[in-house]
């Protein structure tokens, strides 16, 4: 098939971004974004594991007649970087009938439970196969071993429990979003006119599945996303699980941190970007107001082609370098380019929901001069929390008067965010080194996406959404909910028992363990990188042995300190 090269008409702005359908009576509609995380991502995990458990059990309460009769519907999830890893186990998850992991689940240290969230981020991440110097032979494209996500990719793409099965408040597709930084870039120029214009590249990028699970209908695919589907007949657009878990690699390849990923995808994708355009109040008569975007195609041609080829080939590192919260995207997938989700809590039926482990107070970088290692990591902090929120974000999901958007960021006693949970120090890595601070993340994680469930993800008790409520339900479900409201995931069965949490991990974590595994990776990749020649290599050999054991000092230092600082030595 040939690449179109003609800019999206009117018509099918209107069609894929435009036009969305009305939500049914007496439905909710939710966007889950799972923002950027490193080892904080056991945290997400634990809260989508409850949020599924809790979905569940409503549900089968409806069955039993037990249940208010309003219906919650998952439309779209949207990740990144660590979140990106999530939501990829929750697509799959979400086809099997799995076990959810409390503290009172009995659970040997690296043994597998059979929940995909629970052994990727606690048994399977971890920091001594990170610092493994197998893949060091065979060509150096990261200072840390990538393995071990390649074997969490495989997890994912192969999980299975049983015959998959369709869940009820699950969309017919389910539609995930995965963010990609593109190192490669996608070309555009602007025309001033008179010959005149300028190019630029965009390394934001991102792609779009549509699951169908068992039963499930697809109608006719978005012509920009891929197709995943369970059952075995034939879907159009469709790709297998492997070819999904690549994306899921990438969204998680923290720069230079872990290996970059080859990615390829229809070059046709990128016809279907489109923005908002503002309008102008004052001229009545302008044209549309958004902008489609179209890549400089000839700039897309390999030197050399007649063509552009067909499909794409570039590639990608974490989503989070570049877009680490695609709020956005899932809020204009539930109500359009231009539209907007209500926001009363009398009127809202659709909302978009925030996970993110990092969304307490972020500290300030460098006021003065530094060394070197630090400005390398004040800069690489910068440009993180630079791409991590749109300031209109942020308001929105803390006014107490929109009900269209909320978030779920840890919370421990007084501590929020990044302090309040065990994986926080060294830029959120140091929880790869001890599965204790993430399995308490990750209990954390379900606490907190409980209470959240009774008290937050509210709406007034007149809203819509619960007209078919008895009087009864209204007064029993009200009692934990701020007054007058009343919560849209009302608890069943097991998640209504409290969630307690590990005792705070101290002590679990012994930094010097490591000491050896940081000199041998330090050392080898020092040797890699100037093996080319003899006098080079013995050059090599003498440095990397010299600045080793200051490498590891530095390492443990920040490690010990932060344990310090956090209570945990």
């Amino acid at each position: 098939m040939a690449v179109d090269q003609t800019p999206l008409g009117p018509g099918e702005v209107k069609r894929w971004f435009l036009d969305t359908p009305d939500v049914a009576e007496g439905t909710f509609e939710i966007a889950l974004v799972l923002g950027g995380t490193v080892s904080a991502g056991a945290y997400t995990a634990g809260a989508v594991d409850f949020l599924i458990e809790a979905l569940d059990a409503f549900y089968e309460a409806k069955k039993q007649g037990t249940a208010p009769k309003h219906d919650v519907t998952l439309r779209l999830m949207a990740g990144t970087s660590g979140g990106g890893v999530n939501a990829a186990i929750a697509g799959r998850a979400l086809a099997f009938k799995y076990p959810h992991v409390a503290r009172g689940t009995s659970v040997d240290p690296g043994a597998q439970t059979g929940n995909p969230f629970y052994d990727v981020w606690i048994n399977t991440l971890r920091l001594e196969r990170f610092l493994d110097t197998s893949d060091i032979d065979s060509g150096l494209t990261s200072f840390l071993n990538g393995q071990a996500i390649d074997e969490g990719a495989r997890q994912i793409a192969s999980f299975r429990m049983g015959e998959p099965l369709a869940r009820d408040w699950v969309a017919s597709p389910l539609r995930i979003i995965l963010t990609v930084t593109s190192l490669c870039g996608i070309p555009y120029t602007t025309s001033f006119g008179n010959g005149l214009g300028q190019s630029y590249i965009d390394h934001a990028d991102y792609v779009r599945f549509a699951l169908l699970y068992p039963g499930g209908t697809l109608g006719e695919p978005r012509p920009d996303e891929l197709v995943l589907a369970f059952q075995n007949e034939r879907v159009p657009q469709a790709v297998d699980w492997d070819y999904f878990s690549q994306f899921a690699r990438a969204t998680a390849a923290f720069p230079a941190g872990f290996p970059a990923r080859a990615l390829v995808r229809p070059a046709n994708h990128y016809r279907y970007r489109v923005v908002p355009y503002p309008a102008d109040p004052t001229q009545p008569n302008q044209g549309p107001n958004y902008f489609v975007r179209v890549p400089d195609w000839k700039a897309m041609k390999p030197p050399g082609a007649a063509d552009v080829p067909d499909d794409w080939h570039f590639l990608a590192v974490d989503g989070g370098a570049t877009n680490n919260e695609p709020i956005e995207l899932a809020r204009t997938s539930l109500a359009g380019l231009l539209g907007r989700n209500p926001r009363g809590a009398k009127e809202a039926n659709r909302a978009v929901i925030l996970i993110d482990p990092f969304a307490g107070r972020a500290a300030l970088g460098p006021s003065g001069n530094t060394t070197l290692f630090n400005e390398f990591g004040a800069i690489a902090t910068a440009l993180t929390q630079q791409a991590r929120y749109d300031s209109a974000d942020l308001l929105l999901a803390s006014d107490p008067t929109v009900f269209s958007r909320f978030m779920l960021t840890p919370a421990r006693g007084e501590l929020r965010g990044s302090e309040a949970i065990a994986s926080g120090g060294l830029g959120a890595f140091i929880g790869f080194a001890c599965p204790d601070f993430m399995r308490f993340d990750y209990l954390l994680g379900r606490a907190n996406c409980q209470k959240f469930l009774r008290e937050e993800f509210v709406l007034a008790n007149d809203n819509p959404v619960f007209n078919e409520w008895t009087e009864g339900q209204k007064s029993d479900f009200g009692k934990m909910s701020p007054q007058g409201m009343l919560p849209v995931i009302p608890l069943f069965g097991a998640v209504t028992m409290p969630e307690v949490l590990d005792p705070w991990p101290k002590g679990k974590l012994k930094p010097e363990r490591y000491r050896d595994a940081i000199e041998e990776r330090f050392r080898a990749i020092f040797e890699f990188e100037l093996s080319d020649d003899i006098a080079r290599a013995a050059i090599a050999w003498v440095g990397a042995h010299a600045a080793q054991k200051r490498v590891a000092d530095s390492v443990i230092d920040a490690m010990n300190a932060y344990l310090a600082k956090a209570g945990l030595s």
